[in-house]
């Protein structure tokens, strides 16, 4: 989970589900923030039975710290890390929660044509997007570091140990990890005994109930042309938890030699994406899905995107930039789940 990708991509998706979400009067609504993870988190929950706020807020609080240890590529003792830095084509030992992702990035990877492929870490710093000086890498940098990218090169031996065909083999969870952690964070919440909330972690969120008014929680979707707005607001429903997960390439940026590039990079050209894609929004029960989803569909295009999505039953917004506007796109699904949503 790249500290400064997090904390630029996301900030005002979060302040959006915080202004849409927060109106409540009684019973009390409770509301925690804070930073984790190299980004910020929130949490606004009630019940209507009595439970120990301390105890609700520090078990979220734990299970954001154990994953930050799972997880976090900025760290160099999170287990993923030190994934990473075993220079060995031998099995490692890894905890059965982390093979579980490996086996969902394979699905969805498999699934988005190669598009989504949590290898390519060595491209990401290549092109200085886990840093503060993003820029064009020179063509043997660039194939450098794409000969050590591929899925492909990583063999998950059973539940508790994969190995790698390319020592040199590194794995970026940004596209996942987040996703995963606001799921944890709602599954700790209903452990808790909570049933109506909503969580967020870097703009990813999960909800479940209403409001204390009885009202539904609104999740902002984020406005590619005016960042900061909410273009629609998506009402949850409350009978059961419901991830909102959207990924961008307006946000994390940089310009070179008159050319744009954004933070998503096609594997399979090691190079960020160049389509009209500019965004997509995807929502449904499962925010680790979700929020792989979200990457792999903005990975592939507008036109590929649709079709996987509706091929795989995804609930998707795409916002395609089209002369001087950005279109609205719905997959068939999102009309089936969200009617005169996007109108």
């Amino acid at each position: 989970m790249r500290k400064l990708v997090a904390i630029v991509r996301w900030l005002p998706l979060a302040a959006l589900a915080a202004l849409l979400g927060c109106r409540g009067t009684s019973p009390a609504l409770i509301a925690t923030t804070g930073f984790a993870q190299g980004t910020t988190y929130s949490v606004q929950w009630w019940s209507a039975a009595p439970l120990d706020e301390s105890e609700v807020t520090g078990a979220v609080d734990a299970e954001l710290a154990r994953i930050d240890a799972l997880l976090s590529n900025y760290r160099p003792d999170s287990t993923l890390e030190l994934l990473n830095a075993a220079r060995t084509t031998e099995p490692l030992e890894v905890p059965e929660e982390l093979v579980q992702l490996l086996r969902i990035a394979r699905t969805v990877h498999d699934a988005s044509a190669r598009c989504f492929d949590p290898t390519v870490r060595p491209l990401v710093r290549a092109w200085g997007f886990d840093g503060d000086e993003p820029h064009v890498p020179s063509d043997e940098d660039l194939a450098a570091a794409a000969a050590h990218v591929g899925l492909e090169k990583l063999v998950v031996v059973d539940d508790r140990h994969v190995r790698k065909l390319d020592p040199a083999l590194e794995i970026d969870m940004a596209s996942i990890g987040q996703g995963y952690t606001v799921a944890r964070m709602a599954a700790v919440l209903e452990q808790q005994g909570v049933a109506n909330y909503l969580a967020e972690i870097g703009g990813e969120l999960a909800g479940r109930g209403a409001k204390p008014d009885g009202r539904p929680w609104r999740v902002g979707v984020e406005n590619p042309e005016a960042p900061g707005d909410a273009a629609e607001a998506l009402p949850l429903p409350p009978d059961r938890s419901t991830a909102v997960v959207t990924s961008g390439t307006y946000r994390h940026f940089f310009e070179a030699g008159g050319k744009t590039y954004g933070h998503i990079i096609d594997p399979r050209t090691a190079r960020p994406v160049e389509h009209a894609l500019v965004a997509v929004t995807v929502v449904g029960p499962d925010a680790t899905l979700a929020a792989a989803w979200g990457t792999a569909l903005l990975c592939v295009g507008p036109d590929e995107a649709m079709r996987t999505a509706d091929r795989l039953g995804i609930a998707a917004l795409l916002r395609v930039h089209v002369a001087d506007h950005v279109d609205v796109r719905r997959t068939a699904q999102f009309e089936v789940d969200w009617p005169g949503v996007a109108d």
